[in-house]
């Protein structure tokens, strides 16, 4: 059906409302989105202002811009979200643009974000500064998007870092509070990880994830520490160095020595040695190291300079504007710089670096006057490889991450050899030799978006060694033993194995069984049974995991009870709490005998020792094989009195026999050792 507009009546005049505004654009970070556009063709004369549409699953909302705004933010990320813009004059709002993302058709819902770049950004107002997190779009950003329109973002420190796997970033408030935040969820909570600080200024995020270096100003001075990415008391690298960056072995940063002015490469522990000093990079100034291990990047004076890890010569870019702010690698090959050009505005750009060497910038984002971009880190998921122990063994197995990215290919890269495409995670393989050794991980999606981790490997195949240190008796009357023992191992002992096998008075060993596993204690208190002999072993385990060989076994014995023995005519059965366990066997009759059957190398007598105790005939097998003497001057229960030694193993009986009438005999008990 057509329908006919109505004839315009005699003398009215038709309304001239403002064209289409040209060049909307749709720019998409991971809280919010930038939009923008140019005056209508027109030229825009008249405009009181702009409405912009905001179309959500069919409901919109518009959102009245005054005339001298070429941009609006939406401080929301709304899946399906479509976004147009139109000019508004006296006579009313001309039509509306249908825009969509850089890589969609006009009209599309924005895109998911794949990357952005996150931003300390200081805004000043009336002479009043305030500096917070915010994002802008990688191409085409016109504003910084706020993470949050409210809470601890609002208000933070200069200086930020990102986590490996683009997901958060870590900042500081008034220097004494240091936070972390998701980057790619909009309005994320953030989380407090260390208070009551002070002075805290750059901050570095380990490869793994597991840790946050950052540098503290001390009075004059200024200190690394590190913390848990999730907490806990800080471990003092060391004092008159500043700047921390992580290496790729998550074991090592690197930093500037305030004294010489020179960058170093330190151990990442409380004291840590100092491992290299790197010539020519006198006066350095951010330095920051690439994710994948070989270059180092830093201001000096004016230019950005790159230098081996390794040592070598500093290479400069060309000198631009009179400072730089921060410095942080987007990829490996491309760094993400904050500066100030020659008039002292602030610029954000990006220089390309190909083997080392720094090129030309290109402009990213030039703020608004009065506002400043202090620090910059490029941010989206990221490919990374998970937590691995400082020093690993032959056999590796190291998980990766590939949650975010689009149906990636995968490669790995192991020590320059190349598997494409790599087998599912873990990154797994036996046998490789000692020594330090490099992985490389590749992700690259659908769209070509690639992102690498690397993981500076050193490999230990040398076995710790592990001995057993106590007890030093052959015998025990207690109910349990302290097993003690250590091990040594350049790299570290991890944990200890303990076994043990145990043997009755005339049986044979049973099999090891174990008592301890994995134990990080130099001890364990065993129980002990009367009437055993007890053989213990230990094993040690490094930190890469290699394994010593199991000690020699150090054997003890518990002894039997007098009860377990045989006893003649005229033996009298005993008790007092003096005596072993309770109990003896007491007589003093002459020629009158107590026996036991028994497999042993060595034999020991538990009994009273007095000075009216006599002595006993000892027999093995129905030999005589000579005597012992109890007396002692002063009254000892319980005494442990070794037998003569067999000539051979003895499997058969052992014989005691009293030697002279009327003296006092007080069998406790004997003990018997196979080893």
């Amino acid at each position: 059906m057509t329908v006919a507009a109505p004839a315009m009546a005699s003398g009215e005049q038709a309304a001239a409302v403002p064209s289409v505004p040209a060049g909307v654009r749709v720019k998409g970070t991971f809280t919010g989105i930038d939009l923008a556009w140019n005056l209508p063709a027109d030229g825009g004369t008249g405009l009181t202002g702009f409405v912009v549409h905001r179309n959500v699953n069919g409901t919109e909302t518009t959102y009245p811009v005054p005339p001298t705004k070429l941009n609006w933010q939406d401080t929301e990320r709304l899946p399906g979200a479509t976004y147009s813009v139109a000019a508004v004059n006296a006579d009313g709002e001309g039509p509306a643009s249908t825009p969509g993302p850089a890589d969609t058709v006009p009209g599309a819902p924005t895109a998911a974000p794949t990357d952005a770049i996150t931003v300390a950004h200081t805004v000043t107002t009336d002479g009043v500064s305030r500096t917070f997190l915010g994002q802008i779009a990688v191409q085409g950003a016109t504003q910084v998007i706020p993470l949050a329109t409210s809470g601890p973002t609002q208000q933070v420190d200069k200086a930020i870092a990102a986590s490996a796997d683009g997901r958060q970033v870590v900042f500081s408030q008034g220097q004494t509070s240091l936070w972390t935040v998701s980057a790619v969820v909009p309005h994320a909570q953030p989380v407090k990880i260390l208070d009551g600080s002070s002075g805290i200024t750059e901050k570095s995020w380990s490869p793994d994830g597991t840790r946050i270096a950052f540098e503290r100003e001390q009075s004059g001075t200024s200190c690394i520490e590190i913390i848990g990415a999730t907490g806990g008391t800080p471990v003092r690298v060391g004092c008159n160095l500043a700047a921390p960056s992580w290496l790729p072995d998550n074991q090592t940063l690197i930093v500037k020595d305030q004294v010489t002015g020179k960058l170093q490469r330190v151990q990442a522990k409380a004291g840590g040695a100092v491992l290299t000093t790197y010539a020519g990079t006198e006066l350095a100034q951010h330095p920051v190291a690439s994710p994948n291990g070989l270059w180092i990047a830093y201001f000096k004076n004016t230019s950005v300079n790159v230098i081996p890890v390794a040592g070598g010569t500093p290479v400069p870019a060309p000198s631009y504007g009179t400072s730089g702010d921060s410095i942080s690698w987007a990829k490996s090959n491309l760094l993400l710089v904050a500066r100030r050009t020659d008039s002292g505005a602030s610029t954000l750009q990006q220089i390309p670096v190909n083997d080392g060497r720094p090129y030309a910038n290109v402009e990213l984002f030039v703020p608004p006057a009065g506002e400043t971009v202090n620090s910059a880190v490029w941010q989206g998921p990221r490919l990374t490889i998970k937590p691995s122990a400082a020093v690993v063994g032959p056999n590796l197995s190291l998980p990766f991450d590939t949650t975010g990215l689009v149906n990636p290919y995968v490669s790995c890269e192991f020590d320059g050899m190349k598997t494409a495409p790599c087998p599912a995670s873990p990154f797994q393989k036996t046998g490789v030799a000692a020594g330090r050794h490099v992985l490389r991980i590749w992700g690259v999606e659908d769209g070509g978006r690639g992102t690498e981790a690397v993981r500076w490997l050193t490999v230990d195949t040398t076995a710790p060694s592990a001995k057993v240190t106590g007890p030093t008796f052959d015998v025990t009357k207690a109910a349990t033993a302290t097993v003690t023992y250590a091990g040594s191992d350049d790299t570290g002992v991890a944990s200890y194995d303990v076994r043990w096998r145990i043997a009755p008075t005339a049986g044979n060993f049973g099999a090891y069984a174990a008592v301890k596993s994995g134990t990080t204690a130099t001890s364990v208190a065993i129980g002990v049974a009367a009437g055993y002999e007890y053989c213990v072993s230990v094993r040690a385990r490094d930190v890469a995991g290699n394994l010593s060989a199991w000690t020699a076994d150090k054997c003890f014995s518990r002894p039997s009870d007098d009860r377990l023995m045989g006893a003649a005519k005229g033996w009298v059965r005993a008790s007092n709490r003096a005596y072993y366990l309770g109990t003896a066997t007491v007589t003093t009759a002459k020629a009158i005998s107590v026996s036991r059957s028994v497999q042993a190398k060595r034999l020991f007598l538990i009994a009273t020792k007095c000075v009216t105790c006599g002595g006993l005939n000892v027999y093995y097998n129905g030999k005589y094989v000579g005597a012992v003497n109890l007396y002692k001057a002063t009254t000892e229960y319980q005494a442990v009195i070794p037998l003569p030694v067999p000539a051979s193993f003895l499997t058969g009986s052992v014989l005691l026999t009293t030697r002279v009438a009327g003296k006092v005999y007080q069998v406790d008990g004997l003990a018997v050792r196979r080893t």
